[in-house]
């Protein structure tokens, strides 16, 4: 398995640090994204999805990636997991 973090204060600054991640044939499969509730959830999960990267993520009050902490910013770090380690299940709160 490889790992990868990028962050980012908007979707463009996203979508630019993931090209450059996946510059070296690096293919996450997994994201685990934490994003203030100022970004645009739904396009930084599209922009995932496009890509086949499964998504598992929350709304935070301050993101922190690499030893820092920032507010109203997007954390996510990239994992290149086999789809066979790892499920995501939703389900409606009742």
């Amino acid at each position: 398995m490889k790992a990868k973090s990028i962050k980012g204060k908007s979707h463009e600054e996203i979508k630019n640090a993931l090209q450059m991640s996946m510059e070296d044939s690096f293919k996450p499969t997994l994201a685990i994204v934490f994003l203030s509730i100022k970004q645009d959830r739904a396009t930084v999960s599209e922009l995932l999805s496009e890509k086949g990267i499964e998504i598992f993520g929350a709304t935070t009050n301050g993101e922190f990636i690499d030893k820092k902490t920032e507010k109203g910013s997007i954390a996510i770090p990239l994992l290149d997991i086999k789809h066979d380690y790892f499920q995501i299940f939703l389900q409606e709160y009742p």
